[in-house]
């Protein structure tokens, strides 16, 4: 079945890459993980990304991730794996990698560390295209790639079938809104869990994010009321949403997360540390995070 715009723009958990005290990948934490988020609700999963510590992981691991969660999720919900790579070969052979494992779209951050100009760009995205007959959302995230998509820069991108849309790591809502004028059978993904409310009013359709897995619950209800035209009430959950959002900034976001989805995943245990050259979670840490689990318990119990 050909995956559309329509069929990512959901709620989609940038999930972990869970592993054991020595470093490696934990299938089975992860298929637990991925078991736990579609019984709550999750309308996604998004592999090998920030969240998932992608850039970290060999392309063997990589293909692990994608394998274990397409499986997992069952044809239940979409998977969609992240093959941004240092080089367009690397990026082909992750995508085909994905594509035989069973992913339902790929998505992809330019490529970074040198400076490349636009039509490099553009070219290293059509040769992943070219290679595979997945579909692709465009990755933008401009403070970790130096590169910023807006409808000038990725109109080309966005002009071509097979990029069904663009995941909006960004706080640019104005950009997003032009390019949803622009483009707008494709799908619009918010990537920072902080202005969810504020992407959906702008144009996006959906969201991937490193929270949703911790606090789908908050997020479906924040769609919700904003459907329903309440906004005060939609407003009311980003603000809990963004509590929790805070303390995990405060303490180190992706190895908070990471320890706090471990606490949530249906019973999983703990996803291990992230990768050096992230620092491991100090006992302090570990304690605010548990303060906060306690106190994101409340926040879902009132749904």
């Amino acid at each position: 079945m050909v995956t559309t715009a329509a069929d990512l723009g959901v709620l989609m958990a940038a999930i972990a890459s869970p592993a054991d005290p020595d470093g490696a990948l934990r299938t089975d934490l992860l298929a637990a993980l991925v078991e736990d988020y579609v019984r709550r609700g999750v309308e996604g999963i998004y592999c090998c990304g920030s969240s998932g510590e992608g850039l970290l992981l060999t392309d063997d691991e990589r293909t692990q991730v994608v394998e274990t969660a397409v499986e997992a999720a069952a044809d239940r919900i979409p998977v969609v794996a992240h093959v941004g790579a240092l080089s367009t070969r690397d990026a082909i052979s992750l995508a085909q990698r994905a594509e035989r494992a069973g992913a339902s779209a790929l998505s992809m951050i330019p490529p970074i560390y040198y400076s490349y100009g636009a039509h490099a760009v553009v070219d290293h995205y059509r040769a992943v295209l070219d290679a595979v007959d997945l579909p692709l959302i465009v990755y933008n995230i401009p403070q970790f790639t130096g590169t910023e998509f807006t409808l000038e820069s990725a109109g080309a991108l966005l002009g071509d079938p097979r990029v069904i849309g663009l995941k909006q790591t960004a706080h640019n809502m104005y950009a997003l809104e032009r390019m949803k004028d622009a483009f707008p059978d494709k799908a619009y993904i918010n990537g920072f869990d902080e202005v969810f409310v504020p992407a959906l009013a702008a144009g996006a359709r959906g969201t991937i994010g490193t929270t949703v897995g911790l606090q789908i619950e908050l997020f479906l209800q924040a769609r919700r009321l904003l459907e329903q035209g309440d906004l005060p009430g939609a407003q009311r959950v980003q603000s809990r949403i963004n509590r929790v959002i805070s303390e995990l900034v405060a303490v180190d976001v992706f190895p908070a997360a990471k320890y706090l989805s471990g606490r949530s995943a249906g019973g999983a245990g703990s996803l291990g540390d992230c990768r050096r050259p992230f620092r491991p979670l100090s006992p302090a840490d570990r304690a605010r995070l548990d303060a906060l689990g306690e106190e994101l318990d409340g926040f879902l119990a009132e749904v």
